[in-house]
């Protein structure tokens, strides 16, 4: 996990490995933040891949880093 808040845009979407590379963790460890309700992915019609937005990849840092 980085110290610094992640450079993400907040409406930006986001997929899993995206996030993690953002948090500087395993794309494994998002999906455990995921699974703990730190973190939520919706599912994009397009390509029906998980997506979050930077908004949430902040929530997510602030939870667990601050």
């Amino acid at each position: 996990m980085i110290i610094t808040r992640p450079e993400v845009f907040p409406e930006g979407l986001y997929s899993q490995g995206q996030a993690a590379k953002a948090l500087q963790v395993d794309r494994h460890t998002v999906a455990r933040y995921a699974e703990a309700g730190l973190i939520k992915f919706r599912v994009r019609k397009a390509g029906k891949r998980l997506v979050t937005t930077g908004t949430e990849i902040i929530k997510c840092w602030k939870q667990t880093y601050l």
